[in-house]
């Protein structure tokens, strides 16, 4: 039911009868005692059906709510907390409700208070708002059940939650806002929606700004299309966001069916902790409103219900626009630079290798739209003994095809002298590597000077994660124009350029993206065999950083993620955690470069840490 941070819930459109509550019992039941959520979620007025009209002015009929909602109590099975919807009379006066139980016990019971009664929708006539309820405790069943606004938290897991009703999510201040502010990390909706065309769209925009404002979850579930179809048909359209994104949405117009999503409470809380305005907003928030204690049991095995997504900082494959909008941020960064210093060059090496070819194509495309010298790009490549002729090879095609500056300058004999010079003994170690990426960019800056240039820095965020760069070798430049995209990105972003502007270097970036990654330090090196495979980082990067997943919790992700081992899931995780911390002082001086994903690991910006950080 929830397991290291994740609850699980269920949105629920049932086959109700209208009418005849009892007859509904058997269908509740049938749902609730084969669930295995945490929290499962029924509809407005699910108990009767939202389209009962002026039965809900008969006594009987609501009185036949009452034992629905008492056999449904006795004659579950299931371990989590469910909410209903009811009428409810108070005093001979209706309230439109939801009904929170856990086990057989009524946890709270919250009034609808926003009633729509324009167009197809005249609550008023039956129903009274909770804004004029002036008491906070209702007898239900015999027992004594709070009422109105109230969160209710499982203070073990730290999970809370609150309810609305429908048109209460419509409001301009909504209860969910107070509820948020107060502490709910969810917010569940009981809604009977009517459907129409372009309303899915308006309802799902809706619930996603909900649980943006809120920094929280938003769970919405309406009435199916087994409510009267006499003027109108209602959707059953269920929503699940959260931080602003949809976990998941169901089709529309069903009879009966459910839709279970996992939530990342922690994310959740997570960013809370992050976010300065929800912060200040906190400060005024409602103390007055109740904690109601229930309970969630955290069970040995957790399944999700859909797979996680491995790689979550990339794009659908179909979302073209998001390709677009990276490289329009890339090229724009680099334009400005360029305007800063209307004569200055764009020095670049260039080593056939993914990172280099996507900073070229970054600033190729700047120098144009500046109507600048394509020649003023200077691409360098700087081979070494151990540079591979297929890698050579591509570099100098891409530069040439491109019609920049092209220059090859060995640097064999350049580290050879150096370390002769510092009485290395020639081992292929770790200064024999740093040697060669500290002459590039010697070479590099040097060849800046010279003709009044800068750097381009082609690392990506990726290697700057993990310190897979070498201090004052490639980690330095003027400008790191890849900086803000992940290997994954780098990766999908050639693959953009190679079906659209660039269709003639196709077959180069094809090699260079199926090309097993390598800094060429080494004969047959490949940098995967060391830090790991970079989709898996990228999958962790993104769970520390953005959801704010520890280590555990990052290896129980990975073995959930990409079918591996637990001890092989837990290998990645605590390389990556290790390598990540021990490496903040490779990025205490990193050049500028522009934010292009949900975070940044700028010094200047987004990740403030000490160098001398220790994690273990």
């Amino acid at each position: 039911m929830t397991k290291n941070g994740y609850i699980k819930a269920s949105l629920v459109s049932p086959r109700i009868s209208i009418g005849n509550p009892l007859k509904n019992v058997d269908t509740i039941l049938n749902i609730l005692n084969h669930s295995q959520s945490a929290i499962t979620l029924f509809p407005e007025l699910s108990i009767t059906g939202y389209t009962s009209g002026d039965l809900f002015f008969q006594e009987e009929y609501l009185n036949q709510a009452l034992e629905a909602l008492n056999k449904i109590i006795d004659g579950t099975t299931y371990k989590g907390v469910f909410i209903l919807g009811m009428p409810l009379k108070v005093q001979d006066v209706l309230f439109n409700c939801a009904v929170v139980i856990e086990g057989k016990t009524i946890k709270g019971v919250i009034p609808k208070y926003f009633l729509p009664n324009s167009k197809e929708f005249y609550e008023k006539r039956w129903f009274q708002s909770g804004f004029q309820a002036h008491f906070n405790k209702v007898k239900l069943l015999n027992q004594e059940v709070p009422f109105g606004k109230m969160i209710f938290k499982d203070e073990k897991n730290d999970i809370t939650f609150g309810v609305e009703i429908c048109q209460d999510m419509w409001a301009i201040q909504t209860p969910g806002d107070e509820l948020s502010l107060a502490g709910a990390h969810m917010i569940f909706n009981l809604s009977a929606s009517t459907e129409s065309v372009f309303k899915p769209e308006t309802r799902k925009y809706a619930v996603l700004d909900q649980s943006r404002k809120h920094v929280g979850a938003y769970l919405y579930t309406s009435s199916g299309s087994t409510e009267s179809t006499a003027d109108l048909i209602f959707s059953s359209h269920k929503l699940v966001a959260s931080l602003g994104e949809l976990i998941d949405e169901s089709t529309l117009i069903h009879d009966q069916d459910i839709l279970t999503a996992d939530i990342n409470i922690e994310a959740i809380r997570y960013q809370r902790r992050i976010d300065s305005t929800f912060r200040d907003e906190q400060i005024y928030q409602h103390q007055s409103i109740p904690k109601i204690s229930i309970h969630f049991d955290v069970p040995d095995t957790y399944r999700f219900e859909k797979p996680l997504n491995p790689y979550p900082f990339l794009p659908e494959s179909h979302d073209m626009q998001s390709l677009k909008l990276a490289n329009e941020i890339q090229v724009r960064g680099l334009i400005k630079k360029l305007e800063h210093m209307p004569k200055s060059k764009i020095v670049i090496g260039i080593s056939g290798g993914l990172d280099s070819a996507l900073a070229l194509l970054v600033a190729h495309q700047a120098m144009k739209r500046l109507n600048r010298d394509l020649k003023d790009i200077i691409a360098v490549t700087l081979p070494s003994k151990v540079t591979k002729n297929d890698t050579l090879s591509d570099a100098l095609n891409l530069m040439h095809k491109l019609d920049v500056t092209a220059l090859e300058i060995p640097i064999y004999e350049q580290v050879k002298l150096h370390l002769q010079s510092i009485n290395h003994q020639g081992d292929l170690d770790i200064t024999y590597e740093n040697a060669q990426a500290r002459i590039r960019t010697l070479i590099l800056m040097d060849l800046a000077n010279q003709h009044h240039g800068f750097v381009l820095g082609t690392g990506d965020m990726s290697e700057i994660a993990l310190g897979w760069m070498t201090f004052n070798g490639d980690q330095m430049s003027m400008y790191g124009v890849n900086s803000g995209v992940t290997k994954t990105w780098v990766q999908t972003l050639i693959k953009y350029h190679l079906n659209h502007d660039y269709k003639a270097l196709k077959d180069t970036l094809e090699r260079i993206v199926e090309r097993p990654i390598s800094p060429e330090l080494k004969d047959d090196q490949k940098t995967e065999d060391v830090v790991g495979r970079y989709d898996i980082n990228d999958f962790i990067l993104y769970h520390h950083l953005v959801s704010g997943a520890n280590e555990a919790k990052c290896g129980w992700l990975v073995q959930e993620a990409f079918n591996l081992t637990e001890a092989a899931a837990l290998i990645y995780a605590n390389r990556f955690f290790d390598r990540f911390y021990n490496q903040q002082f490779k990025r205490q001086p990193m050049p500028e470069g522009p934010k292009v994903l949900k975070v940044s690991l700028s010094p200047r910006g987004e990740l403030r840490l000490p160098s001398e950080i220790k994690r273990k």
